[in-house]
């Protein structure tokens, strides 16, 4: 069998890469104006956030800036919420309850913010209830265990009934917070 070069197929181009600096002042000297950039910017992010009651909302690579706050998010749609010292704060369920619970921070509202993290983690909670409440429950049909279904069954319907009720209360803070619009 006689192979053929393929004339269509697309030639690789090889990129230039920029030559490696090995001089450790050099890797010094651009560490220390990294630095002094990231301090500026959250000094002109603070004074801008003192100034005006409104936060201020930018776009990052792995998620958001809100304020003086980091919101990073991940593919399966948590988010984690980190202070101005980078200090984690919480795992919230969506990305709408963790920009929520910064910006009732910034305003002072934070009742309805201790509100929002409450909530979140009941749903956290009742949730990985389910999934272990399932999961056993399944593992006792197949062991044909029945007592144990018929405990972890009702537990089940307890723990969704939680999960139901906590997602309806965030879900009406977020409709409340888009049509006071609180972020304006």
């Amino acid at each position: 069998m006689k192979m053929v070069k393929s004339h269509t197929r697309k030639k690789f181009v090889k990129k230039k890469l920029p030559p490696k600096l090995d001089n450790p002042q050099a890797d010094q000297v651009i560490g220390q104006v990294t630095d002094y950039i990231k301090r500026w910017t959250n000094q002109e992010l603070g004074k801008l956030q003192t100034r005006d009651r409104n936060p201020i909302c930018i776009a990052t690579p792995d998620g958001y800036r809100v304020g003086l706050y980091r919101l990073h998010v991940y593919p399966n749609k948590t988010c984690d919420v980190y202070d101005h010292n980078n200090e984690f704060i919480h795992r919230f369920e969506s990305k709408i309850s963790a920009i929520l619970y910064t910006v009732y921070i910034i305003k002072f509202n934070y009742w309805t913010a201790d509100e929002i993290l409450t909530l979140d983690t009941e749903i956290n909670k009742n949730y990985t209830d389910v999934l272990n409440l399932r999961r056993t429950i399944e593992r006792a049909t197949q062991q044909k265990d029945y007592n144990i279904v018929d405990i972890r069954q009702s537990r089940l319907e307890i723990a969704q009934t939680r999960l139901e009720i906590a997602r309806d209360r965030i879900s009406k803070i977020h409709r409340t917070a888009k049509y006071n619009k609180v972020w304006e």
